[in-house]
């Protein structure tokens, strides 16, 4: 009997803890101090995530509250500077803006469904433009 009260118990009041993701998706578990299921997952206004499982992530919990996992572990990063890692990432809404001195996009293919803009220009114009100035200077 003594043994069994040793476990650590969950903080009663409303403090976090850490645990394992054990089931990601429509309803998400983590190992705390047992597996809890059916946890809401909380991120900031616009952004979705659903961790995956074996990631270490933060629980908490208010008195009264059903927990809910508010976010993962990080390892490293650099100061002032935003990543986002994953098989995919998406951008949508109305208008999705990204401004940069440089921009990078890395890849093995990138597929663009709309209508491509270069400095205000639709692109076919854009290369339609380059195409009339090499033909120019070719005479």
């Amino acid at each position: 009997m003594w043994l069994s009260g040793q476990h650590k118990r969950p903080a009663e009041s409303g403090e976090g803890q850490t645990g394992i993701v054990t089931i990601s998706g429509g309803e998400t578990a983590v190992l705390l101090d047992r597996e809890r299921r059916g946890l809401e997952v909380y991120s900031p206004a616009g952004y979705f995530w659903t961790p995956r499982v074996g990631q270490r992530v933060l629980v908490i919990q208010g008195r009264g509250e059903i927990p809910c996992v508010v976010g993962a572990r990080q390892d490293g990063g650099i100061p002032d500077r935003v990543d986002i890692r994953g098989r995919s990432a998406a951008l949508s809404g109305e208008t999705v803006t990204i401004e940069a001195e440089t921009a990078a996009v890395q890849g093995g293919e990138v597929d663009l469904k709309s209508e491509v803009f270069v400095q205000g220009m639709p692109l076919r114009e854009y290369i339609a433009a380059i195409v009339r100035e090499i033909l120019a200077g070719v005479g």
